[in-house]
């Protein structure tokens, strides 16, 4: 809906006093509300406390001066405060230069004087009427950001967790307002630790919803059972009819017993996490099946893997190693595992903030996709067995 004229605000820079008071006196007597200034200096501290909603700027405001310097000045720092404010240049009959110049630095439309008020009147009403639309627009679309912020938010919120000497903290960086990355932790008992991350196909609007679906189906499936290849055959299931043909999800699924330390997971075409185990040595945890979503025949494997005081695993989509720098040398999965390195030093937090510093400084803070990472550490024994090397149990079920 177009705002009505006693809604809009114009701002005269005019030094003629007669000039200002014969514009003050049009505009007024048709509803408009009016702030007079007598130079640039006015002009940009009245369009400080309140912003117009039209500026109409003398272009000379020294005696003796045609150049209109101090005019087109006051049109970019006018420009510079608000770029939506339309600006009417006022020009001395025949200068045309002046005009096409003013429009050069940011004018909208010009007004030679003497003026015809149906002319003026005219460029008033249309340029208000535009000004309105535009800013109308950028607040329900300051509005859908701020609230797909908020969804953003509620889906993939900063998680730390300690629970049983096993502390986990993991966050993501969406690359635009919402992204297609999702993690999720959930200790549905006292001695069971679920844990997930997961990558849609799709960046932006496309890949949030897809996730937001995969959110609302994991988040519900993880209560009704501790085998991670049951849950994502139900999650799959579930969204088979929802991401329509060519997309899918990545995501690899851990259930972690915290009395006996065995991590049981399944890996569906997702990053392989990276092993750090408490003897220095370096695991990848790779892929057990294919992604989710081709519908494929194939059956769930998944793997056991026991854990012991002091092993730290990393969880991360590609948006993390896949950053790369102006030759377009990707950070990698190598960079990656070596800032696991000394890890033992620093709080999860810390080490968190490390990584995510490394992969911007390489990438020149550019992330183009999605940067997730989930941190978990074994930082005590359980309290129901004893700390035991890392050890393969089962290798398929």
């Amino acid at each position: 809906m177009a705002a009505t004229p006693d809604e809009s605000t114009i701002l005269i820079a005019e030094d003629q006093e007669h000039v200002r008071e014969a514009l003050a006196m049009l505009l007024r007597g048709h509803d408009y509300s009016v702030t007079l200034c007598a130079s640039p200096n006015e002009a940009l501290a009245a369009a400080r406390q309140n912003a117009p909603d039209l500026a109409m700027v003398d272009m000379n405001y020294q005696r003796d001066s045609t150049s209109g310097l101090e005019g087109l000045e006051l049109i970019q720092r006018l420009r510079e405060l608000d770029g939506t404010v339309p600006i009417i240049a006022l020009t001395a009959w025949g200068n045309v230069d002046l005009a096409v110049s003013a429009m050069k630095h940011g004018a909208s439309d010009f007004i030679e004087k003497p003026w015809r008020n149906d002319a003026l009147l005219e460029k008033v009403r249309s340029l208000t009427r535009r000004v309105q639309e535009i800013r109308s627009s950028q607040r329900v679309s300051e509005y859908e950001r701020n609230d797909a912020q908020q969804l953003q938010t509620r889906i993939v919120p900063q998680r730390h967790l300690v629970a049983s000497g096993v502390e986990l903290f993991g966050d993501s960086i969406p690359a635009g307002v919402v992204g297609g990355d999702y993690f999720g932790v959930w200790q549905l008992a006292p001695d069971m630790l679920h844990f997930c991350i997961a990558d849609v196909s799709g960046k932006g609007t496309p890949g949030a919803l897809i996730a937001a679906m995969l959110y609302a189906s994991v988040s519900t499936l993880s209560s009704s059972s501790n085998s991670p290849e049951i849950i994502l055959a139900q999650v799959e299931s579930t969204l088979r009819n929802q991401l329509g043909e060519g997309h899918y999800v990545t995501i690899f699924y851990g259930v972690l017993d915290l009395r006996t330390r065995v991590l049981h997971f399944v890996n569906a075409g997702h990053c392989p996490p990276i092993m750090r185990h408490s003897n220095g040595t370096v695991e990848l945890l790779a892929p057990t099946r294919p992604v989710l979503g081709f519908m494929l025949d194939e059956g769930f494997r998944s793997e056991r893997l026991i854990l012991a005081t002091g092993d730290c695993l990393l969880l991360y989509t590609d948006g993390v190693t896949e950053a790369a720098n102006d030759s377009g040398e990707e950070f990698g999965p190598d960079r990656l595992a070596a800032l696991l390195d000394g890890a033992a030093d620093q709080s999860l937090q810390q080490h968190y903030a490390n990584i995510i510093d490394n992969v911007r400084r390489h990438a020149a803070g550019n992330f183009t996709d999605d940067a997730t990472l989930l941190l978990i550490s074994l930082t005590a024994s359980s309290p129901t067995t004893a700390a035991q090397p890392s050890t393969p149990v089962c290798t398929s079920t």
